[in-house]
């Protein structure tokens, strides 16, 4: 088992979607900014470097057009930067309406005219309810199965253009279903992408989630929540990392140790009034600046 002796120190890059506020990050799930885009992509590369972040997990709405020419030139300015990029896509099985989306070839080709080395592909599947124990429930095995046989199709394109695929646990599915997915395929340039947080979306413990997906993992949506608790129940609020509810310092221990991921890509989500456009941005701004140090002074990434 490969242990932290024997990598180069981790890499600390930054989910676009932690600066959705700002307009750089991905319409999810029917969500609406009442404002402009804040910053172009070559600006938001240049906050990463103000920030000392060494790269970026991107989406298509971070991109401001698909365009050959365009996506050279995004390449470009990232490796004069000296930033790593992942792209991140979904196949949006469930219909969720969650913005322009690629087959994985045309992912891949995208990832490959950025410089990308990574493509996280997410499956939206639609579950069943009650979702608590419902691993592999038989109205989720034909996602799966599509999954898989899309993943076998790309992985030769993926190969050719150097570009891994990396099946998230989003919001939709079990660490076991993802492993299950990524065994069926069965190819080297196939694993998975940990979101730390996602697990409880379908009540599974995050910590067991990274353990179960930390050997097959090729990168990460670094991400912490805290839970409320009301009186009619609770709700997660988006926080920054190392100030929720999920063992951050447990969950970096198990990915620096156990996965082949050479970085760390925060996430955030913060979930502020839109009322205020100021505020929130300045709120943001700040939840990302909290995790960077967080990373970087507590667990120590990159030193």
């Amino acid at each position: 088992m490969t242990t932290h002796e024997d990598k180069s120190p981790m890499l600390l890059g930054l989910h676009t979607y932690s600066l959705y506020h700002h307009g750089i990050g991905q319409d999810w799930a029917g969500f609406e900014l009442p404002w402009e885009r804040q910053m172009s992509t070559f600006e938001l590369f240049d906050l990463g470097l103000d920030l000392g972040l060494d790269g970026f997990h991107l989406d298509d709405g971070v991109l401001e057009s698909l365009d050959p020419a365009y996506l050279d030139e995004v390449g470009q300015a990232a490796r004069e930067r000296n930033l790593f990029l992942e792209y991140n896509m979904s196949l949006d099985l469930g219909n969720f309406g969650i913005g322009i989306q690629h087959d994985i070839e045309e992912g891949i080709a995208t990832a490959a005219a950025i410089g990308a080395d990574l493509v996280k592909v997410g499956m939206e599947i639609p579950r069943p309810r009650p979702r608590a124990g419902s691993r592999f429930h038989p109205k989720v095995r034909p996602f799966l199965e599509q999954t898989r046989d899309r993943l076998k199709k790309a992985a030769p394109a993926a190969v050719s253009a150097g570009v891994r695929l990396a099946l998230e646990n989003h919001c939709d599915s079990f660490s076991e279903e993802v492993i299950w997915v990524i065994e069926q395929v069965g190819h080297p340039f196939v694993g998975a992408c940990i979101d730390t947080m996602n697990p409880w979306h379908i009540t599974e413990d995050p910590i067991q989630a990274v353990e179960n997906l930390a050997p097959y993992a090729f990168t990460n949506h670094f991400r912490d929540d805290r839970i409320e608790f009301r009186r009619d129940g609770f709700q997660v609020r988006g926080t920054a990392v190392g100030e929720g509810d999920i063992d951050m310092k447990k969950a970096y221990d198990l990915i620096r140790t156990l996965s082949p991921c050479g970085r760390i890509n925060i996430e955030t989500e913060m979930g502020f009034s839109l009322d205020n456009r100021e505020k929130a941005l300045a709120g943001e701004l700040e939840a990302v600046k909290k995790s960077i140090d967080f990373c970087r002074d507590i667990l120590g990434i990159g030193k």
